[in-house]
């Protein structure tokens, strides 16, 4: 067990609901406006600068035993994930904690995977639509969102994805017992413990 790791793994009660004896999670479509609030809650606070985010993670990552990057900010329009594989001698090139931010300096999102976007609604009446999308593991199509939690929230504050730049942390060397998911979920709860607003506030829960 990796004490330190385990201190940032536990679930906001808030970013689920029970129905019919079963846990879902909060959601950003029809009449749901729990996360919808909570983004504009962290809208409220102050800003925190991305050298001081940056120093969070690097240290926490150090303490958990996961070498990672000196400069983790990448250029979005240049990203090659299997380049970053091969460099940074990762098991799989989804073994990444990335973060994108608004253009007035909030952390949008903390992800993890290979899927770094910058996906937002053109208008109101996309939050609810939905599309196809082939999955290649069962090489079928399956229906999902057109747009993802933190897009929708950031265009109902009114805000702009910085396409300058997006944070990115390889991940080597992941503790044994545990997957990059619980990466992501202790870097966002790590966060939000060092104050950092975060408007997608439970996504690195789900």
């Amino acid at each position: 067990m990796n004490k330190i790791l385990e201190k940032y793994l536990y679930r906001v009660p808030e970013a689920y609901y029970e129905y019919n004896g079963k846990q879902y999670m909060q959601s950003v479509h029809g009449k749901s406006y729990i996360r919808y609030n909570k983004a504009k809650e962290q809208a409220g606070y102050a800003t925190v600068d991305v050298d001081m985010i940056i120093k969070h993670i690097k240290e926490f990552l150090n303490e958990i035993g996961i070498s990672t990057i000196d400069n983790p900010i990448f250029n979005p329009q240049k990203l090659d994930y299997s380049r970053i594989k091969s460099e940074f001698d990762l098991e799989d090139e989804r073994d990444l904690v990335w973060i994108k931010f608004t253009k007035d300096g909030y952390v949008g999102v903390v992800a993890t995977s290979n899927d770094v976007n910058f996906d937002i609604p053109q208008s109101s009446h996309e939050y609810d639509r939905k599309h196809n999308v082939y999955n290649p593991y069962s090489k079928s199509y399956e229906e999902t969102w057109l747009h993802n939690s933190s897009g929708i929230l950031i265009h109902k504050l009114g805000k702009e994805w910085n396409r300058d730049f997006v944070l990115i942390f390889p991940l080597k060397n992941i503790p044994k017992g545990y997957k990059r998911a619980d990466i992501e979920e202790a870097v966002g709860n790590l966060l939000i413990e060092k104050r950092v607003p975060i408007l997608d506030y439970y996504s690195h829960l789900y």
